[in-house]
């Protein structure tokens, strides 16, 4: 009975010990990581928002407390008088063997500007890389499928869609 009660002092002592050590990791590391990411999000802006990479003085982009369902994030591109020109949303659909996260730049005509691929694990075709035709596209009518990667392709068809269709409610 002795022994149990030293083994389990001991044990909850070494776990104090781990749960301190780990904490103290994650105060140096937490801001490293959430400054990579932010990094990240803003060289994809880059990519995906033309209007906003050419013209930094006159246009800005702010996040917006927008909830959908359906988006992780929404970024809307303004002008200098505070109109919301474009909209870029960080939507995520579940593929074959991952959610497939996607940046989808969309104008105030509701036409997708550009896209890409912001994260995705599936195992078949090379769905990071692929033209799914849809830049200056304002339906889903030319969307093209990646052959061989059927629920992949729904997925991105599925962000394609929300995009679209979330773009009618926040570019009013």
């Amino acid at each position: 009975m002795k022994n149990n009660l030293i083994t389990g002092l001991v044990l909850s002592i070494f776990a104090l010990i781990c749960g301190l050590f780990l904490s103290l990791v994650n105060s140096f590391t937490e801001p490293v990581i959430k400054e990579r990411t932010e990094q990240k999000i803003n060289d994809s802006i880059m990519e995906v928002c033309e209007i906003y990479k050419n013209n930094k003085d006159t246009y800005s982009i702010d996040k917006e407390s927008i909830t959908h369902e359906e988006v992780d994030s929404v970024y809307l591109v303004k002008d200098e008088n505070g109109n919301a020109v474009e909209a870029i949303y960080i939507v995520s659909a579940k593929g074959y063997a991952s959610t497939i996260q996607m940046m989808i730049s969309v104008t105030k005509e509701h036409k997708i500007e550009k896209s890409i691929v912001i994260s995705s694990q599936e195992t078949k075709g090379n769905i990071k890389t692929h033209d799914f035709k849809m830049d200056g596209k304002d339906s889903l009518d030319s969307f093209d499928k990646l052959s061989g990667s059927t629920i992949s392709s729904k997925a991105v068809r599925k962000c394609f869609y929300t995009a679209l269709d979330l773009s009618y409610e926040d570019l009013k």
